[in-house]
């Protein structure tokens, strides 16, 4: 019960991230509870990745590491000399529109809900590797499409501008044929092999936020995950 319950204030804003969270003793003196039954919730709280415990510090709320994790989140064939580059991000369209019945699905919107609707090729070194269709909760992220997105990662931009942070995402991906309006941005022929990697990515207690279908260049995809 307390884990889940300091895991709703931070998913509440009560502590955002970096921020010192009350010792084990002011827990257990605040919650009427045992330290050792304080220790086991932080714990857990350590291993699911919602805190981070400083040795002679304290225990502060993690904040994402999106330098470390960028990888995961483009699996497009970076060579080792461009690895650490920010693909570049060409914004095709930003505006509030109506949201397509699978955006609508899968971040719960109710009927008549608009969502932001962002449009945008990928490329490294000139070469277009993904083109992405993002819808986005208006109510969460309005105003996101005022800002110059060219040069920046969206998930780090949730968490500093709209106090969202991605926790988890689920990805799905597929070899597909490339649509017409797909083609014409990657460089491509229509029909041309593509790999459609649809994602939907999650805040705090499990909420779908970002609900994303791109459609990426056959001939520079390249997939790897490591196995232990």
């Amino acid at each position: 019960q307390l884990k889940e319950i300091l895991k709703a204030s931070i998913a509440g804003g009560v502590w955002k991230s970096n921020d010192l969270i009350p010792s084990e003793n002011e827990l257990a003196s605040d919650y009427n509870l045992a330290v050792g039954t304080v220790k086991k919730a932080l714990a857990e709280l350590a291993r699911e990745g919602f805190i981070v415990r400083r040795k002679g510090k304290g225990t502060f709320v993690a904040r994402p590491d999106f330098g470390r994790s960028f990888l995961r989140f483009f699996r497009f064939d970076l060579s080792e000399s461009n690895g650490g580059i920010v693909p570049v991000s060409k914004v095709l369209f930003a505006d509030v529109a109506k949201p397509s019945p699978r955006a609508r699905e899968v971040l719960r919107l109710s009927a008549g809900e608009k969502a932001l609707q962002i449009k945008r090729l990928r490329a490294c070194n000139d070469v277009p590797l993904m083109f992405e269709n993002i819808f986005l909760p208006e109510s969460i992220f309005a105003g996101l499409e005022r800002i110059d997105i060219s040069h920046e990662l969206l998930y780090p931009l949730y968490d500093s501008q709209f106090n969202t942070p991605i926790i988890w995402a689920d990805e799905f991906l597929e070899p597909r044929l490339a649509t017409p309006e797909a083609a014409e941005h990657l460089g491509i022929n229509p029909g041309d092999p593509v790999i459609f990697v649809e994602r939907i990515a999650y805040t705090f207690e499990d909420k779908p936020v970002e609900f994303r279908a791109s459609f990426g260049r056959g001939d520079r995809f390249r997939y790897h995950i490591e196995l232990r």
